[in-house]
């Protein structure tokens, strides 16, 4: 195989790509689902201000309260006092860079509470008792506004979890629903295009039994026509049978293309034409069968090859389930219908309650007689087509009229 030959991998049609994008359809819900939950707990746990919890605001408020009670407790030597006062301002002095460099918002912070961790070195420098509890305030006031703002971002991220929680079970929930529906809808897709297929192949099928059925009489025709024709000196029966030659062949002819199987026997279409229906049954005259016509050409809109068909089924089932003779009667349209065709014979009859069932394809009631039970079904649908009915009635003394009725013009 050719480069040029070998399909490319992704050559996909529109058709295919919605399918593709469909069958992704679910994971796509998913995972937009699943970046919505966690959006705000990313959001919260990126966030600047996310792990305020130093340490340095219980440790400053831990030195603070040391230095307090030092600086109230009668008699504590003032050089002690100088050094703890020292390790408070060292850690104060070292704190606000700190924390404010990991924690850009703090001063934000320290504003809407009214205090500054600044502050805290301008009241130990004035060493009083009331400076120092000033001082002590503060820390003590950042120290309550970390805790405080912990425990908001652990009720906020427990919040968030829960929604993400629910979130992916939705999700999960969700996706599984969608791809379920998905997988439903595509085995439904796969049985309609199976069953379309068998209905199909099915069509074909039927369609070449019918066909075989309807080349098989012609053919015989010409078989018979043939043979007598070899053993005839009449020259007005040579030219007839080779009139009868010539029509079997155009039958074999029209009947055989098979490119046009579906159109002549499933999905039939009639091309109907100014017919004469007198000159059409009268073709069917024999030995066994009589035919009684109007003595006048009788017109009528009809596919002629296709009410052809409809007549020689009749009189060939009419032969076979018969061994007397067979009369096909042409009656004039009256005021509430078109013509009649009638086909009699006098052979055993049909129940009334089989009347219906022998027009189903492959319905045989005698399996003693050959045949494929397709004469039957393929007259009805040749008469649908042509605007005409076909019905069974049972004949006095006797046998079956079969009728094909067609119905007045619109």
């Amino acid at each position: 195989m050719t480069d040029a030959e070998r399909a490319p991998l992704w050559d996909l049609t529109q058709q295919s790509r919605a399918h593709l994008l469909t069958a992704l359809l679910p994971m796509l819900l998913s995972g937009v689902l699943i970046v919505a939950a966690f959006l705000p707990v990313h959001r919260t746990l990126a966030s600047d201000d996310a792990a305020w919890n130093s340490r340095q605001y219980r440790q400053l408020l831990t030195l603070l309260t040391q230095y307090a009670l030092l600086e109230a407790a009668p008699g504590t030597p003032p050089a002690a006092l100088v050094e703890r006062r020292d390790q408070v301002l060292s850690q104060v002095s070292a704190a606000p860079d700190q924390l404010q460099a990991q924690y850009p918002h703090l001063t934000d912070r320290e504003q809407e509470a009214g205090v500054a961790l600044r502050d805290i070195a301008a009241l130990l420098a004035q060493r009083s008792p009331a400076a120092t509890r000033r001082a002590l305030e503060i820390a003590a006031t950042l120290d309550t506004l970390n805790v405080q703002y912990q425990e908001t971002l652990r009720r906020d991220l427990q919040r968030h979890l829960r929604v993400m929680e629910s979130t992916m079970l939705l999700a999960g929930l969700l996706s599984g629903l969608l791809g379920s529906t998905l997988i439903l809808a595509a085995l439904n897709r796969a049985g309609q295009e199976r069953y379309t297929r068998e209905q199909s192949e099915s069509q074909q099928r039927e369609a070449l039994g019918m066909a075989a059925h309807e080349l098989r009489r012609p053919m015989q025709a010409l078989l018979l026509a043939t043979e007598a024709l070899r053993h005839t000196d009449n020259a007005r029966a040579r030219e007839k049978l080779l009139r009868s030659i010539e029509q079997h062949a155009e039958q074999l002819a029209t009947r055989s293309e098979l490119e046009r199987l579906d159109a002549m026997y499933v999905r039939m279409i009639s091309a109907p034409t100014p017919t004469d229906l007198t000159a059409l049954v009268a073709r069917h005259e024999s030995l066994r069968v009589r035919v009684r016509r109007p003595p006048t050409p009788l017109l009528w809109m009809a596919d002629p090859t296709q009410v052809q068909q409809i007549i020689e089924n009749l009189v060939e089932n009419a032969i076979k389930y018969s061994s007397g003779p067979i009369t096909i009667t042409l009656d004039p349209p009256t005021d509430s219908w078109g013509p009649t065709i009638r086909v009699t014979d006098h052979g055993p009859g049909l129940h009334p309650s089989l009347h219906e069932a022998v027009f189903q394809i492959g319905m045989r009631l005698n399996t003693h007689v050959p045949g494929r039970g397709l004469g039957l079904p393929l007259a009805r649908r040749l008469a649908t087509v042509n605007r005409a009915e076909i019905t069974l009635h049972d004949t006095p003394g006797g046998g079956l009229d079969v009728r094909v009725t067609f119905h007045l013009p619109d």
